[in-house]
């Protein structure tokens, strides 16, 4: 491991070796897949498809298991702007979030005659008739007789299986919206589970009130059924008047409170949570709402083994580039979810993803020095036994090291000095840390971002840099540093191809895509102020994957 020289501070690290067509006719059909069913594999901690790309998930757990239904998408759309194009619901399972069983395809699309020319979004459950049955959503973007006004209609439509893996659509049971209390238009991602108060089954859905605008008239729909069949339209289960729609939305009891999960894009793409004592709410909003920020999307979640996790999916970005726009779908990411003692919930790595970087340790450090003690000069890095420090009360101090392979783990612990204004951590740098990516702590704003530079493609003039962003659009999440202990965070980086994940004190996180992999340095940064770092560790491991 080679570390520079920076700020006349030298350091020594120890190196460790350590479908069928979907039937016209009124009975049900039998689903075959058309791929073959694939072996367990490790290609990653962040998984995506080999040809495809991961669209909303679906998870449901079962006999120990997390069994990920998610939207396939090949992006095979008539124009580069159409996602979601004929997505079918193909299956993983897995225990740990590690290795994956690759089932493929188990709801396909129907045909051009039928509603659910495209499958999108809904749920699965366990029935009291012995099946299980999965519910989701039916669009058909091209037929005009699926279509009112030149927009096309969403409809409900229903699958039952005995092993959630073969599964028979039912074309009587579709539904759409009731149009005396919903458009339409808006009348997806079906959520359903048992409500024991009310002896019934309630489904959620993303809707919206009957004749409401477009910016607040989202919210989310409610139906009732006795049987999964049948179902009667009731009021809406939640109407904040906030926002345009509440994608994916997803309920669940945790500690003796109940959560609602949803996404939203009218304001910022991201997904919220609520809290509430009883089904009946309020429902209220934490200080920090969401699980993370843009780059994880219509999260869902579910539970086993006394685990509950968030699944979601890291949108690519257009042409693989850091300045391309944001695309729908692309790689799955999972959060394990923890209840705090005031009811928030707070997000860290499942254990296996953790672990998996475990088994090759390439740099712990730093190691203690004979007759190392401290300096006071406050522009200096320092040097105290076991410890490193940076400190510029005028600016900003950078300490670098070499060697940040593409995929790897860092972790280390920070103690700020009362008053500084920012510091981080700075991976995938050049040599003299000017150019890569940045996760910025910012206790004068209360507040994590992330951050790169260049801001975008340089212009001919300097100005075009887009230096006057603070940071990167919708990747920052609320950090109340007040109630830090001892102002200490431990930081924890999972880095796998274009993911950088950063977890704060396995509570709060933030993803971004970053598609410049090929510069190895990183290091710590301090901007107005000092910190001191401490237990800086450094993991990797081989993984072989094609890349998307």
């Amino acid at each position: 491991m080679k570390m520079q020289e920076n700020d006349r501070v030298q350091h020594h690290f120890l190196k460790i070796y350590s479908i069928c067509a979907y039937s016209k006719g009124m009975e049900a059909v039998r689903i075959k897949s058309v791929q073959r069913e694939r072996e367990i594999f490790m290609s990653g901690v962040f998984y995506q498809p080999e040809g495809g790309w991961v669209g909303d998930t679906i998870p449901f757990a079962h006999d120990g298991k997390f069994y990920i239904f998610y939207l396939h998408d090949e992006r095979k759309g008539h124009s580069e702007d159409e996602y979601g194009y004929r997505t079918s619901w193909n299956l993983l399972i897995t225990e740990d979030g590690v290795h994956f069983e690759d089932k493929g395809i188990v709801l396909p699309v129907g045909g051009y005659e039928d509603a659910d020319y495209a499958c999108y979004t809904g749920s699965v459950i366990a029935g009291k008739d012995g099946r299980f049955h999965l519910f989701y959503t039916a669009q058909n973007n091209y037929n005009p007789i699926y279509h009112r006004d030149g927009r096309p209609l969403q409809f409900v439509a229903h699958a039952v299986s005995e092993d959630l893996i073969h599964w028979e659509k039912d074309p009587s049971a579709i539904f759409g919206a009731d149009e005396s209390i919903y458009e339409p238009f808006d009348w997806r991602d079906p959520f359903v589970f048992y409500n024991g108060e009310e002896d019934c089954y309630n489904m959620l859905l993303a809707a919206r009130l009957k004749g409401a605008g477009d910016k607040n008239g989202g919210c989310v729909g409610l139906c009732h059924s006795k049987d999964l069949i049948h179902w009667q339209a009731a009021e809406p289960f939640y109407h904040p008047e906030s926002y345009m729609t509440h994608e994916c939305p997803d309920l669940f009891r945790m500690g003796g409170k109940w959560y609602l999960v949803y996404s939203t894009f009218s304001e910022k793409f991201v997904t919220h949570y609520r809290v509430a004592d009883s089904l009946g709410g309020p429902w209220t909003a934490p200080v920090e709402d969401t699980f993370d920020g843009r780059a994880f999307y219509a999260a869902k979640t579910a539970e086993t083994k006394g685990r509950r996790w968030a699944f979601a999916w890291v949108p690519t970005r257009r042409g693989g580039s850091d300045f391309g726009q944001y695309e729908w779908g692309g790689t799955l990411l999972m959060h394990q979810l923890k209840q705090e003692a005031d009811g928030r919930l707070s997000v860290s790595p499942p254990r296996a993803v953790r672990e998996a970087f475990e088994a090759r340790p390439i740099l712990c450090g730093p190691e203690p020095e004979e007759g190392g003690k401290e300096t006071e000069d406050k522009g200096e890095n320092r040097r105290g036994g076991s410890k490193l420090e940076l400190r510029n009360i005028q600016g900003k101090k950078n300490l670098i090291f070499d060697g940040m392979e593409e995929d790897c783990m860092i972790e280390a612990d920070l103690i700020y000095e009362e008053g500084t204004r920012a510091f981080g951590l700075a991976v995938r740098q050049d040599e003299k840390m000017e150019k890569g990516y940045y996760f910025r702590l910012e206790p004068f704003y209360n507040r994590l971002v992330a951050d790169m530079w260049p801001r975008r493609v340089a212009g001919i003039n300097q100005w075009y840099i887009d230096g006057d962003k603070a940071f990167l659009v919708e990747l920052e999440r609320p950090l109340d540093f007040s109630k830090l202990q001892n102002r200490r965070l431990h930081l924890c980086l999972i880095a796998e191809g274009s993911i950088l994940c950063l977890y704060v004190n396995d509570s709060l996180a933030l993803t971004m895509r970053a598609y410049e992999s090929g510069r190895g340095h990183w290091g710590f940064f301090v901007d107005d102020g000092g910190i001191r770092i401490e237990n800086v560790r450094l993991t990797a491991r081989e993984i072989h994957r094609d890349t998307f």
